[in-house]
């Protein structure tokens, strides 16, 4: 071999083991950073998540007792939900004269007491917010008699409606000794309403105080829909019974929901109070729809809005708990189901209508049957409600 040859082979035998050095540097390398990334893999899966950094996740376990109402926010929602767009109408809309919600047809004065109507009467229009109430005729307030007294209503679009009723001066008020409404057991109310398409059960506050939940349900309840709080003179509270109340009732075994006492005169204060609500709820799961209690109508002229915005707070409370998971439905007793709730989205309706076979011709899936009821486990009057089978689907 020349010598130029063998200046050859041995470049050629160097280059070779620089390449074979080479690919053993690069493969070691990648393994290294394959074991790195599978430990570190390995370790996100066991470690518990940071609180600090954790987003939570899209079920209703998201919402805890520890957050505030501040913390409630949109991030939390469970699915994106296609609301109905709030109805806003003005006085070209008006078709519909406003509404007496209560009128007595007499009403008692006593000598040298001044009559002022809206002190006596409930009244609402679709769409106007102050629809206006004048009287026609003439009461000595001095002289004991009846007095006719015509009252109008008229909303701003002109349309009027006219209640005829008789103020009466006396001496002293009649006395009232109303009649004491029978009180309903609770096995009699099975015996007539348990069937094989429905389910008894029972809705409670802080006026029952403390429930034995286990008696309830051994006397053949199988459900209790609890008040969480309510919204009272422009401030949210908490019932205070509601946190035993619930835990004790799913303790017991008994299916729960919760109503929310509603007086929102707005959508704002609807979308605030959802947030509040559902910070006391922390989570829990329900069987039924969250009840929306708005049932203040003795005085209605006084919150200043129309019945469209009270069906406007209807459903932005139902768009906000169906972000978080929940459904909601409406509680109305059958007079305002028909006059006042147009249940735009067809949410399910409790009905309250104390009689023994109601007449009220919409759809609801469940009814308060009776506010007298009685049930072991229970001091005193509690609602007696039937849940049926056939019309509420989760």
């Amino acid at each position: 071999m020349s010598k130029n040859t063998k200046t050859l082979v041995f470049y050629l035998v160097g280059i070779f083991i620089m390449i074979a050095l080479l690919i053993f540097i690069i493969f070691g390398v990648k393994s290294v950073l394959n074991e790195n990334a599978k430990n570190d893999d390995v370790a996100m899966a066991s470690e518990e998540p940071s609180t600090e950094t954790t987003t939570f996740e899209k079920t209703t376990e998201a919402i805890t007792t520890e957050m505030t109402t501040e913390e409630v926010t949109e991030e939390m929602t469970t699915e994106e939900v296609e609301e109905l767009p709030l109805i806003e109408l003005g006085v070209a809309d008006d078709v519909t004269p406003p509404v007496f919600l209560g009128c007595p047809e007499t009403i008692e004065l006593k000598v040298d007491q001044a009559f002022v109507a809206d002190a006596y009467v409930s009244f609402a229009d679709d769409i106007d917010r102050n629809p206006v109430l004048t009287t026609e005729g003439t009461v000595d307030y001095t002289v004991p008699g009846n007095y006719p007294i015509k009252l109008t209503l008229t909303d701003e679009a002109g349309h009027s409606t006219v209640k005829d009723v008789t103020v009466k001066v006396v001496e002293e008020y009649t006395a009232y000794n109303p009649t004491e409404k029978p009180k309903e057991d609770f096995s009699t109310f099975a015996s007539v309403y348990k069937n094989d398409n429905t389910t008894l059960g029972i809705d409670v506050s802080r006026w029952q105080e403390d429930v034995d939940f286990n008696l309830v349900k051994q006397a053949g309840c199988d459900f209790v829909i609890i008040r969480i709080g309510g919204f009272d003179e422009g401030s949210t509270y908490t019932d205070r019974y509601f946190k035993d109340n619930i835990a004790n009732a799913k303790a017991a075994g008994l299916k729960v929901g919760i109503y929310w006492h509603a007086e929102e005169s707005n959508v704002d204060q609807v979308r605030e109070n959802v947030r509040y609500m559902l910070d006391i709820l922390g989570g829990e799961s329900l069987d039924f729809p969250i009840a929306y209690d708005w049932e203040d109508f003795s005085h209605f002229q006084d919150y200043h809005m129309s019945i469209n915005d009270l069906n406007n707070c209807l459903e932005v409370f139902y768009g906000e708990v169906k972000k978080y998971g929940y459904d909601a439905c409406i509680y109305g007793s059958k007079n305002y189901l028909d006059s006042v709730w147009k249940n735009m989205g067809e949410h399910p309706v409790w009905l309250a209508n104390y009689v023994d076979n109601t007449t009220y011709s919409g759809q609801y899936y469940m009814w308060q049957q009776s506010n007298t009821g009685r049930i072991p486990g229970v001091n005193g009057d509690v609602d007696l409600n039937i849940l049926y089978n056939d019309r509420y689907v989760r």
